[in-house]
């Protein structure tokens, strides 16, 4: 963060040729309550131009710039976003996410708050109006493996029940281990600590490891349901073992799994996320 006008919130929308999402994105933005100095950089991770079919009335009334990159990955294409920011929180949000009036504000109220916290996440809503479970415990290898195993799902229910957190609440407001990088807000004071994301990673996982690393650095990670938006897309790390045959996908998931465990499956859990509070 340099010497230039600080912003009490900073909005990175990083996108991979998808203008239309980001056009509703920042409509929705533009009705929204947002603290006063706010800006937002929308980041193009692809070239093609895609960011001169955003309208100038799809943003008008905001303080935006517009970049378009080569696509090296989604923890480097928000960290290059997040270099144009000089803000007090940083905000990261996928294009096709949609806030509500109030999402921005509760968030940013609840982390004024409380100040011990360095991540949270708002409540995902699908447009079939499914909550989305965008919030879980630090995994596994075989968690992610059982999970896409149907017989092992309903073997393993215990398990799956745990690392899922079926049981808990979704209207709650709680400590989590981590949440996911679809909508993400840190402190700056947080993201100094444990920033950048990981660009080893292409595209998964490096939500996780940044929550993993703000627990180790005394931040906590909470997911705010008084908070919600809308999430215009399933899951892309979703689907069955044959998927990984079928979807490139699931074939980045897969490779950017083995680059976490390789780093985190010795580490013992860090000792004040909720997880390892659980006997």
């Amino acid at each position: 963060m340099d010497t230039k006008e600080l912003y009490e919130l900073g909005i990175v929308i990083l996108h991979y040729n998808t203008p239309l999402d980001v056009a509703a994105n920042l409509r929705a933005m533009q009705v929204a309550d947002m603290p006063e100095k706010t800006e937002i950089v929308v980041v193009n991770n692809g070239g093609h131009n895609a960011n001169d079919k955003i309208q100038k009335s799809d943003y008008d009334g905001l303080n935006v710039r517009f970049f378009d990159i080569p696509n090296k990955g989604f923890p480097q294409g928000n960290n290059f976003g997040i270099k144009y920011l000089n803000s007090k929180y940083i905000a990261i949000v996928n294009p096709d996410i949609e806030i509500r009036k109030n999402t921005l504000r509760v968030l940013h109220d609840y982390m004024e708050a409380n100040q011990n916290i360095g991540i949270v996440a708002p409540q995902l809503i699908y447009p079939n109006d499914q909550i989305q479970d965008n919030y879980r415990v630090f995994p596994r290898p075989l968690d992610l493996f059982i999970k896409r195993v149907p017989f092992l799902r309903k073997r393993f229910r215990g398990r799956m029940s745990k690392y899922l957190m079926w049981k808990k609440d979704s209207e709650k407001n709680e400590a989590v281990d981590w949440v996911t990088g679809a909508f993400q807000v840190l402190t700056r004071k947080c993201w100094d600590a444990v920033g950048p994301n990981n660009e080893a990673y292409f595209l998964f996982m490096s939500d996780i490891e940044i929550c993993w690393d703000a627990w180790v650095k005394g931040f906590e990670v909470h997911y705010v349901a008084q908070a919600k938006a809308r999430h215009n897309e399933s899951r892309l790390s979703e689907g069955g073992i044959l998927d990984f045959f079928k979807r490139k996908t699931m074939r980045i998931h897969v490779k950017d799994a083995m680059i976490y465990f390789k780093k985190f499956l010795f580490k013992k859990t860090p000792k004040n996320s909720p997880s390892a509070k659980v006997k």
